[in-house]
């Protein structure tokens, strides 16, 4: 699934059920932590603050700063916030046992990334609208976030991710993505025992894990 890069969307609900793992794109916001992380005071808080929720791995503030409207949608943002701890436990492993570079190979992820797609959203067009905004990115202006004010708060509605799964194909989906936070637990746990000796050798066998874990799972497809 495509997304604006000054922050990532969920993958869970149509492609690949390889979440971020397999790429990594990690355009994900900012370095340091908002001063309110989960308040969404203003629409670019709020995206801002997602953006510092989903590379910290704070479930907590993932989930009040999507709008679930069904019990659906509220399981996959379960998941989601779940693969994204996952996945910040992962970077901090390998972090300490190869730096940050060498943490970088293994995630895909650098600080110089999160700077520039924190400049991103820093620069997006923010148009409010009563309870309603939209944030678009200069160069990505057919791709707006749309949110809405609920209780004083700005959130990011699930239901605009993609086309929602019959219950069947939800759980599968659920299903594979609870295989893939597994692998990325296990290869976090042997980064923190020391099995690799190089980030290269762990990057290898990250990759050719998740790929396994992915291609291992039935496919499914969702509602049209």
């Amino acid at each position: 699934m495509e997304r604006p890069s000054g922050l990532r969307r969920p993958m869970y609900f149509q492609g690949s059920v390889i979440f971020l793992v397999l790429i990594c794109q990690v355009a994900m916001g900012q370095t340091t932590r908002p001063a309110d992380l989960a308040t969404g005071s203003s629409p670019r808080d709020a995206v801002r603050a997602l953006n510092f929720a989903i590379r910290a791995g704070d479930t907590n503030a993932m989930k009040q700063l999507f709008l679930a409207s069904t019990p659906a949608e509220s399981r996959m943002i379960d998941a989601d916030a779940e693969m994204s701890a996952a996945l910040a436990r992962l970077r901090t492993a390998a972090v300490k046992a190869f730096g940050s570079q060498g943490a970088d190979a293994i995630t895909g992820d650098s600080d110089a990334s999160a700077v520039e797609s924190a400049a991103r959203i820093d620069s997006a067009e923010v148009v409010v609208d009563g309870d309603v905004a939209t944030v678009t990115y200069r160069d990505q202006k057919n791709s707006p976030w749309v949110l809405k004010k609920v209780d004083g708060r700005w959130r990011i509605p699930v239901a605009q991710m993609g086309k929602p799964m019959n219950p069947a194909s939800l759980d599968q989906r659920l299903a594979d993505l609870a295989v893939q936070r597994r692998v990325v637990d296990e290869m976090a746990e042997q980064i923190r025992q020391k099995k690799f000796a190089t980030a290269e050798q762990a990057r290898e066998t990250w990759r050719t894990r998740i790929l396994q874990a992915a291609t291992s799972q039935p496919t499914t497809r969702p509602v049209n």
